[in-house]
């Protein structure tokens, strides 16, 4: 049985964002905090952290985005009649006017949760949040149904590390081999990247795993297993579910009850299964093949560089 170790670890290298792409992004949050410190939304602004795949070390090539929070003194903000907050719509729709004002010639448009700035290299989600006193977590404005969400980048965070931990350090960068593969699918089997992030966290710190090439092949063996139920009615295992009836269900990490692959229906699932069962074939492939370069085209075809 062949090793492949090596040529992930060397995949692993490729998939991690450039110094120039991470010390862009620095500056560009770094300038925006700094402009957000000014001016009537300053007096609204009590603190700013960092959240999102950027600072868990998760994120892959090319640097795509960076999360900011800013956390808000919610008394500045007119509450209505009866209620004890703002709405989270006027909270997002002030934040706009406030970036759109500082980055005249830049687009920023209002998402479901965040504001988003489109710069030439990256983007950056300003996403305006309530400390809750004496926790790890936060309220988060979801302009959707105009309501306050508990939320933990904390907690997620914590997770991540711990299960980095039980796996000797290889959780992270199988985690962003992870990510590059789920990229690379189509749109029909392809999931939000958190999902692949809180799915693998949660199978890693169950089941650890000591090498990098054992962590990909205990996602793709935790994810597959799911195909083997009757009629993929959906048993749950650690509390996930992937069924070709229900869809996908994968609790936040941060026990909030949400579930982060919301809106993941029953073919998608299916999609997904399939596509992690093929690269599961190609990986066992890669550790039977003859020669190195044989192993080389496996792993390769396995995580979508082929």
């Amino acid at each position: 049985m062949r090793n492949i170790e090596g040529l992930l670890r060397g995949m692993a290298c490729k998939v991690e964002p450039t110094a120039t792409q991470k010390k862009a992004a620095s500056a560009s949050h770094k300038y925006l905090r700094e402009l957000m410190d000014t001016g009537v939304i300053d007096n609204r602004i009590l603190s700013s952290f960092l959240s999102g795949s950027y600072v868990r070390g998760t994120a892959v090539n090319p640097l795509g985005d960076v999360d900011i929070i800013f956390l808000i003194d919610e008394s500045k903000w007119e509450t209505g009649f009866f209620a004890t907050r703002p709405k989270p719509s006027v909270v997002l729709r002030s934040f706009a006017d406030a970036v759109r004002y500082r980055y005249e010639k830049s687009s920023a448009f209002t998402q479901r949760r965040s504001i988003r700035l489109e710069l030439s290299h990256i983007d950056i989600d300003c996403v305006p949040a309530i400390e809750i006193p004496g926790s790890d977590y936060i309220w988060v404005g979801d302009r959707k149904d105009d309501a306050w969400i508990k939320s933990s980048p904390q907690l997620h965070h914590t997770a991540l590390t711990k299960a980095n931990q039980l796996c000797d350090g290889w959780a992270v960068p199988a985690i962003k081999l992870l990510k590059a593969w789920n990229r690379s699918l189509p749109a029909t089997a392809q999931v939000r990247s958190f999902v692949i992030e809180t799915i693998a966290v949660t199978a890693f710190t169950a089941a650890p795993q000591k090498t990098l090439q054992d962590c990909v092949l205990g996602f793709f063996d935790f994810v597959v297993q799911f195909r083997s139920d009757f009629l993929q009615i959906g048993n749950a295992r650690l509390g996930i579910t992937i069924s070709g009836v229900f869809g996908m269900t994968v609790p936040d990490l941060a026990r909030t009850g949400g579930n982060v692959a919301s809106g993941v229906g029953g073919d998608h699932a299916t999609s997904f299964m399939d596509r992690a069962n093929r690269s599961r074939e190609l990986l066992q492939g890669g550790l039977h093949a003859r020669t190195e370069d044989s192993a080389a085209k496996h792993v390769f075809s396995a995580l979508g560089w082929a």
